[in-house]
């Protein structure tokens, strides 16, 4: 009975560090904004929603698929606010918080932009590894955001 429990926190483990815990193999949620014509007001995913991306059986890689995610959605209805250039350098734990070292690009989004480069990255971040919170260093800059810090459901009538 040991061995089972012990062979069942294992397999847990395994899913987790995935990259894309809890699902389909070889496909993984990215956290993208909606077009505008895409929008779906009231709900969940109104404006930023998952876009589910082949991942080729390379799951196990956080670095290749925060990359892949930095490149942008293929699918029509969705763009990235993630400034276009920006890539990956690095990723590292600080205790709770992942941190992604990202090309000097990512420091050239604000005010709104930066907001919703935080909620996708955060989000998508969430998903790949479960962390509630990141920090992104970018050139000089450094940001922190955190998934409490969001809300992602959209209750007005898009008038």
């Amino acid at each position: 009975m040991k061995r089972w429990i012990l062979c069942l926190a294992a397999l847990s483990l395994l899913l987790c560090l995935t990259g894309c815990s809890g699902q389909e193999e070889n496909n993984c949620n990215f956290y993208y904004l909606r077009t505008v014509e895409n929008i779906r007001y009231g709900q969940e995913d109104g404006l930023i929603a998952p876009v589910n991306r082949e991942i080729s059986g390379r799951n196990a890689e956080l670095n290749y698929l925060l990359q892949l995610y930095l490149e942008g959605p293929v699918e029509e209805g969705y763009l990235s606010p993630i400034p276009r250039g920006t890539y990956l350098l690095s990723t590292l734990w600080n205790e709770d918080t992942l941190v992604l070292v990202l090309s000097r690009e990512f420091s050239t989004a604000n005010n709104i932009t930066l907001t919703l480069c935080g909620a996708c990255l955060t989000a998508t971040c969430h998903n790949l590894t479960g962390a509630e919170r990141i920090e992104v260093r970018s050139g000089d800059a450094v940001y922190h955001f955190a998934l409490s810090d969001y809300t992602f459901v959209d209750n007005s009538n898009g008038q």
